[in-house]
């Protein structure tokens, strides 16, 4: 029998636990044309919440028009612009005659600027193309598109950008992140939800630097509801007539700390492990087996860590909180405050730990329960 748990592509539907006060704020913003900001960590639940959202106001009748960009292989602005381009013909052309025409006749500089050949509809262009300069105005019409849009089909434009932070590693990121900012602010017609998966490369643009000031509103995604997500493992279990206890289904919850995609996978391994009842043995043996899964790419990022780094994440796994003290750094051999600032700097930027509220957080639960267990052997 197929497993009821999914965890190998975004969840709508009955399969989509929990936030529904996320998720109401997500409908209820894109209705009012206000723009969101989204960052989490891979594998949070981003892409659901969206594609649900989307879904709703599609049932509500909200007259929409979605354009999806994903950054993850863009490193210019020259690129960028050329792919919002592409899928915004996508996204609006109903046939390649019409998507032809609508090229033609909005931004017949995918051919003339972008060296796009016209019987070729796709983003991909050489990096010597990538690298050359695009004159301001175009910049400016390209990125005003949507609105054009928006205006030429009575509709509103929802972009929606997966790993915008992305942008970071372009060569002139921050005057991107400048000229972005500026059209988009200018805007009336369209709305743009803005995600990412890198936690401290999203602080950095939205909060340290503070582009897209007051631009869109944060949508915080906190661990599923114990409630919730207990239930749904306990209804999977039932509807192929098998049966986890409410106390094993927590324990599942509290190992997973609630992580949409860690408890899909935990939920998915011991349903193929159990016949009858999940018994206790067979929920260890699926702890284990998850873990195991991931151990490849945990152990991946400790070999890629100092023996400094590694001390520092031990401290904060013991909770310390006065770092700079004298009694910490001899303790965990930091050398000296410098030295415990360049590691705090070191860890952010591997995206292992966040500072939320002054207090420090490991991003990737299950990597934490491994840093524990496995590696630290406590």
């Amino acid at each position: 029998m197929d497993s009821p748990f999914t965890y190998n592509k975004f969840v709508t539907g009955s399969d989509f636990v929990g936030r529904q006060s996320e998720l109401n704020l997500l409908v209820n913003l894109v209705r009012q044309r206000q723009h969101v900001v989204i960052y989490e960590t891979p594998k949070s639940g981003k892409k659901s919440l969206v594609q649900q959202g989307l879904i709703t106001l599609r049932k509500e009748a909200y007259n929409y028009t979605v354009c999806n960009i994903n950054l993850f292989n863009v490193r210019t602005k020259r690129h960028l612009l050329q792919k919002l381009c592409n899928l915004l013909l996508d996204a609006f052309a109903t046939s390649p005659e019409e998507r032809e025409q609508l090229r033609d006749e909005i931004c017949p500089e995918l051919i003339t600027i972008f060296g796009q050949g016209k019987d070729k509809q796709h983003d991909h262009s050489s990096p010597e193309i990538d690298t050359a300069p695009v004159p301001d105005n175009i910049t400016e019409k390209f990125l005003n598109l949507p609105e054009l849009l928006a205006e030429r089909y009575s509709t509103n434009p929802v972009i929606y950008i997966e790993e915008f932070q992305e942008v970071l590693l372009h060569d002139d990121s921050y005057e991107t992140l400048k000229i972005l900012e500026k059209i988009w602010k200018q805007q009336q017609r369209t709305t743009y939800i803005i995600t990412g998966s890198f936690v401290n490369s999203m602080k950095e643009i939205f909060e340290e630097k503070k582009f897209f000031y007051n631009f869109a509103e944060r949508i915080k995604l906190l661990p599923l509801d114990e409630k919730q997500l207990t239930d749904f493992m306990i209804r999977n279990y039932l509807k192929a007539g098998r049966v986890v206890s409410k106390e094993l289904a927590v324990q599942m919850y509290n190992f997973t700390e609630g992580h949409p995609w860690y408890s899909q996978q935990l939920g998915d391994i011991s349903f193929a492990l159990t016949r009858g009842y999940l018994t206790e043995q067979i929920y260890r043996q699926s702890c284990s087996s998850l873990m195991e899964l991931h151990s490849y790419r945990f152990q991946l990022i400790t070999s890629r860590l100092s023996r400094f780094q590694i001390n520092f994440l031990k401290a904060i796994m013991d909770d310390v909180t006065q770092l700079s003290a004298l009694d910490t750094m001899t303790q965990y051999g930091f050398n000296s405050s410098a030295n415990v600032k360049r590691l705090k700097d070191a860890v952010q930027k591997k995206e292992i730990l966040t500072e939320e509220r002054g207090k420090w957080e490991f991003l990737d639960p299950l990597f934490k329960t491994w840093l524990r267990t496995v590696y630290f052997e406590l």
